[in-house]
C-alpha cells in the first residue's frame, strides 16, 4: 500500500527532483530571514528597508519621518533637527521608495510591538503624504515582508497574506531582476562582502538618501505622476487611518507634510474637481487631530532631479523649512 503511494519519477530524475526541492526550500527560507535580506540591501529595496528598520530599533529617534521616495530623497533629519530644537532632538527618515499606507502600517505595527512608540522613544511622526501613498502598488515587494499579516487577513487581502508566507512566489518579479547584468554583479558582490546601498547605509545620514538620478527608479517616477489624480484606493486608505489611530493611541503626535513637486500642485491642495477626494481626506485628517503643516513653496527647477523628487539642494531647503514649521508646535 505504502509503495503504491510513493511518488514515481522517470528513471534518473529522482535525484534531480529532490535537489530542486531542496534548493527551492532553501531559497524560500532565505527570503524569510531578515538577516539574509539585509545582506542584500544594496540589491533589493526590501533589504534597504530592513537596514532602516534595524537602525530605528537600535537607536529609536525622537521624530520619525515616514513616506515613500519623496520622503526618502526629500527630508534630511539632521537639518530638521538643527532648526527644530536646541539641543537637537534625533530624527530618522524611514522613507521607502514605492511604499504605500499598507507598508506604513506594517512598519508602525512592528515598532509598536517593540515598545518604541510614545515617550521616551518615538514621540513625533511626520508623514510625508502624496497621492501614490494611497494607491495599490507593490512593485518593489514590500507587502510580503513588511505588512501586518493579521491586518491583511482581517481586511480580506488573502493573496497578500498568502504571499507573506510563500515569498518565492510573491517576490518572484523582483528576483527576476537578477537577470540584468548590473543587478546580478551587485548580487554576487553583496554575497561576498558587506555592501551598502546606493546613497549610503541608513545610519550614515539618519536614513536620508540625497536625490540623484542613479538612485531613482524611472518606473516608480512615471507611476507616481500618472496616478496623481486617481482617487485614493479605499482598501489602502483604510490602512492610513489605522496608522493614525495606532500612533495617537500611543500618545504620538502626528504631522502631515506635503512634499514639494516641480510641475504641479499636490492633489491634496489642488482646486480641480478631480482632486476633491484628496482635499476631503486632508480635511478629515485635520478633524482627526492630525496637524497638517503648511505646504512648502518657492522651489524652482534647480531644486529637483525630476518632476517628483528633490535633489540635495532642494531637500536641504525643504528640511530647514520643515524644522521651522515643527518648531512652532514644539511647546504646544
Amino acid at each position: 500500500m505504502y509503495a503504491a503511494l510513493r511518488l514515481r519519477l522517470p528513471p534518473g530524475l529522482g535525484g534531480a527532483f529532490w535537489l530542486a526541492v531542496l534548493l527551492t526550500t532553501l531559497v524560500e527560507l532565505a527570503l524569510h530571514s531578515e538577516t539574509v535580506m539585509f545582506q542584500y540591501r544594496a540589491v533589493f529595496a526590501v533589504g534597504r528597508a530592513y537596514d532602516k528598520l534595524f537602525e530605528v530599533e537600535r537607536r529609536p529617534p525622537h521624530a520619525l519621518f515616514i513616506g515613500n521616495s519623496r520622503t526618502d530623497n526629500g527630508i534630511d533629519p539632521r537639518t530638521v533637527d538643527r532648526v527644530w530644537s536646541h539641543p537637537p532632538l534625533p530624527g530618522f527618515n524611514l522613507g521607502l521608495p514605492g511604499a504605500n499606507a499598507i507598508v506604513y502600517h506594517g512598519e508602525i505595527r512592528r515598532l509598536d510591538a517593540r515598545g518604541l512608540l510614545g515617550k521616551p522613544a518615538i514621540s513625533t511622526v511626520v508623514l510625508g503624504l502624496d497621492e501614490s501613498a494611497l494607491q495599490e502598488d507593490n512593485s518593489l515587494g514590500y507587502v510580503s515582508f513588511l505588512a501586518d499579516r493579521r491586518a491583511l487577513w482581517s481586511t480580506g487581502r488573502y493573496r497578500d497574506w498568502l504571499g507573506s508566507y510563500l515569498r518565492l512566489w510573491s517576490y518572484s518579479g523582483n528576483l527576476r531582476q537578477l537577470r540584468e547584468p548590473d543587478k546580478a554583479l551587485r548580487f554576487v558582490e553583496a554575497s561576498a562582502r558587506s555592501l551598502d546601498p546606493v546613497g549610503g547605509a541608513a545610519a550614515t545620514y539618519a536614513g536620508y538618501r540625497a536625490g540623484f538620478s542613479a538612485a531613482q527608479n524611472a518606473g516608480q517616477v512615471v507611476q507616481q505622476e500618472s496616478a496623481a489624480l486617481h482617487p485614493p484606493a479605499p482598501a489602502v486608505e483604510y490602512f492610513l487611518w489605522r496608522v493614525v489611530d495606532l500612533l495617537q493611541s500611543r500618545g504620538v503626535r502626528v504631522f502631515v507634510t506635503l512634499p514639494p513637486l516641480r510641475d504641479r500642485l499636490s492633489a491634496f491642495v489642488d482646486a480641480r474637481p478631480e482632486a476633491a477626494p484628496y482635499r476631503a481626506l486632508l480635511a478629515r485628517l485635520q478633524q482627526h487631530g492630525v496637524i497638517v503643516l503648511p505646504t512648502p513653496t518657492g522651489f524652482g527647477p534647480d531644486d529637483f532631479i525630476n518632476a517628483g523628487h528633490l535633489n540635495d539642494r532642494g531637500a536641504q531647503r525643504y528640511s530647514a523649512e520643515l524644522g521651522h514649521q515643527l518648531a512652532v508646535w514644539k511647546d504646544r
